[in-house]
């Protein structure tokens, strides 16, 4: 009974772990925030090492001849675990808007170091499933607590810098539990006691507070991402909209230049001027002087002075103001 149950409990997670993998990668994508990388990572390895372990206690109820094999089951967890250490020290980071200190490893390599010995030179079948969930566990939490030192630190602000705080309050406080879980197991241990006997048997299988943290924590990560995805959305949409509006503004503009052109064609068709006369009336109503349309015609000013009083004489203008009011007066007879 209690394998079919703690069979179905293991799937149970791997399957909350997949949707976490899910969504975390979809988020990523839409977010680019490698905060999601980090934890789809994070969670891949986490269901490598449920599966690992989880097949490993099958095999080892059906064949007991497994045992020579444990020491290289817990140090393959070990392995496990400075990988998922490395990616709680990159999370740390990004949440801390920084990249990763030494000084954040030392918890992670001071666990490694202490499991590996635990293992090679104190191996106890009952009690180092128990003493290495403790003691990893004990380590994120060290983890957390140089977070929140480097947090107060910290001068520049982000907007997800509170929900941050809250998840790592979060899981120092079940990591503390767990420890606790530890410790428990561990005085009882040498009770005779029959419910005692099995209360241990299914602490040493299932860590509750771990277990607990992990549904709470896979459940933020959906929820934030999804929240970050609908920014991200309707920061896509907004930039969406405002290329849309550009074109449309460009279209018009566009439009306005090609009719205004058009009526200047049509203004120097009316006036008889002749061609060089209509590019110099162009640069004239745009509002250039002599010498800059010399520049860009080609020509010299006196050329130029001597068109715009051909210009002038056939408009029977004397200024360039007058010149402008004669066309705006086309413009609107048009």
């Amino acid at each position: 009974m209690q394998e079919i149950f703690i069979y179905i409990y293991n799937i149970a997670f791997i399957i909350l772990y997949l949707w976490v993998i899910n969504v975390a990668s979809y988020a990523y994508k839409i977010t680019n925030n490698n905060l999601f990388y980090y934890v789809e990572l994070l969670f891949v390895i986490l269901i490598i090492d449920s599966t690992f372990a989880f097949s490993f206690d099958l095999l080892k109820a059906t064949n007991s001849g497994l045992n020579i094999f444990d020491r290289a089951y817990y140090l393959a967890r070990v392995l496990f675990f400075l990988i998922a250490g490395d990616l709680y020290v990159k999370l740390v980071a990004k949440m801390l808007s920084q990249k990763p200190k030494l000084i954040f490893y030392l918890p992670i390599i001071s666990v490694v170091i202490l499991d590996i010995i635990h293992v090679i030179y104190f191996y106890n079948d009952n009690q180092t499933v128990v003493w290495q969930r403790s003691i990893q566990d004990a380590g994120i939490f060290v983890l957390c607590i140089f977070y929140y030192f480097y947090a107060q630190k910290r001068q520049k602000q982000t907007k997800n810098d509170f929900l941050y705080n809250k998840v790592v309050f979060v899981t120092a406080l079940f990591m503390a539990l767990s420890c606790i879980e530890g410790i428990v197991y561990f005085a009882l241990y040498h009770l005779n006691s029959i419910a005692v006997q099995r209360l241990l048997s299914y602490m040493k299988v299932i860590g509750l507070s771990e277990d607990l943290f992990s549904v709470i924590l896979s459940l933020l990560i959906i929820w934030f991402a999804r929240q970050e995805e609908d920014i991200a959305n309707k920061n896509q949409l907004e930039v969406l909209l405002q290329h849309k509006m550009n074109q449309y503004q460009a279209m018009i503009h566009e439009k306005e230049v090609a009719s205004e052109d058009s009526q200047v064609v049509g203004f120097c068709e009316y006036y008889k001027l002749t061609k060089r006369e209509s590019e110099i009336l162009r640069l004239v109503l745009k509002g250039k002087k002599n010498q800059e349309i010399a520049d860009e015609l080609f020509i010299s000013v006196g050329t130029v002075k001597s068109h715009i009083y051909s210009i002038f004489k056939k408009l029977e203008v004397d200024r360039r103001s007058q010149l402008m009011h004669v066309f705006m007066e086309y413009k609107e007879e048009k």
